[in-house]
């Protein structure tokens, strides 16, 4: 399953949204949006689509997203008569009069899994932030077809008011985003990742600016064997320790590129790189870009992704 990451919940913008009523024979167009975001609640009989390599079913009761950015097409004519809600929206402000947007962010299955499955590395990770499966079966879908009704009757009020539109819109995207949650709290009970591995993220998020922060520096932390927490991590995350603090790192490093006006010397020391050649080594081999590139193409096109 993708999962996906959109940062900036605060900032979103509903554009348009509608009740699809479907006849026989149709099928959804092929299209990439490039800042909008398609959200889909099913509501009678089925359609599919494929996105991100991804065939997906619509149908009652399950929400699908379609990622800006994302081509997706419909992969057959339906049979039946369908329908489902749609909304589009994104994560954008102005800035110096010009749109940014912030594009949702593919994330690997195992690590939206651990962030959803514990309480305290989601509220590490998550600041301002959700993340959502591509494909969710609601269990609340009643309340969840309550709240997609009452937007689309404030989106046709003659006096509709921009502002309550939007608030809607977040309101029903934090709920599914409790939704997601609620659906993993099954793997942290059942032991999916280790309780070690789940302390091991909160501690290494609060240490990224730490130049020093390394497997061993967590273990002596930890009082356990540094050999042993990285062999734990690693079969829990599918990743060494040190790369994912890498990764991290330069995430961090491109926000702050994207955010911040401060110079390239001084994100680099306060990401928690020992040196500059080790952060344009890094930064290069994660985002295929310079950082002063990675900036530039940002400021050009203002859209915030790593």
């Amino acid at each position: 399953m993708n999962y996906f990451h959109f940062s900036h919940v605060d900032k979103t913008v509903p554009s348009v949204c509608g009740c699809a009523m479907l006849n026989p024979g149709w099928s959804h167009m092929s299209r990439t949006l490039e800042n909008d975001t398609v959200l889909i609640i099913g509501k009678k009989n089925r359609a599919s689509i494929t996105c991100c390599g991804l065939e997906l079913e619509v149908k009652p009761g399950r929400m699908i997203l379609l990622p800006a950015g994302e081509f997706h097409f419909g992969t057959r004519k339906i049979q039946s008569p369908a329908s489902y809600y749609w909304f589009h929206f994104c994560q954008c402000e102005n800035v110096s009069g010009q749109k940014r947007f912030y594009a949702p962010q593919l994330m690997e299955e195992k690590e939206a899994l651990t962030i959803l499955s514990s309480p305290a590395i989601a509220y590490e990770r998550l600041c301002n932030s959700i993340i959502l499966p591509q494909s969710l079966d609601l269990k609340n879908a009643s309340s969840v077809t309550r709240m997609c009704s009452d937007i689309l009757c404030e989106y046709q009020k003659p006096s509709f008011s921009s502002l309550v539109y939007r608030i809607k819109l977040i309101n029903l995207l934090l709920e599914l985003s409790g939704e997601c949650f609620n659906e993993e709290q099954p793997f942290q009970k059942s032991g999916g990742t280790p309780s070690i591995v789940r302390q091991l993220i909160v501690m290494m998020e609060d240490e990224l600016s730490n130049a020093d922060a390394s497997v061993k520096f967590f273990a002596d932390r930890m009082n356990v064997n540094a050999d042993y927490l990285g062999r734990i991590f690693k079969n829990a995350m599918h990743i060494p320790v040190g790369q994912y603090i890498a990764r991290r790192r330069v995430e961090l490093a491109c926000t702050r590129l994207r955010e911040s006006s401060d110079r390239i010397d001084d994100i680099f020391i306060q990401c928690g790189f020992g040196s500059r050649r080790q952060f344009y080594e890094e930064f290069s081999r994660i985002t295929g870009k310079t950082p002063r590139l990675y900036r530039d193409e940002c400021a050009f096109m203002g859209i915030n992704s790593l």
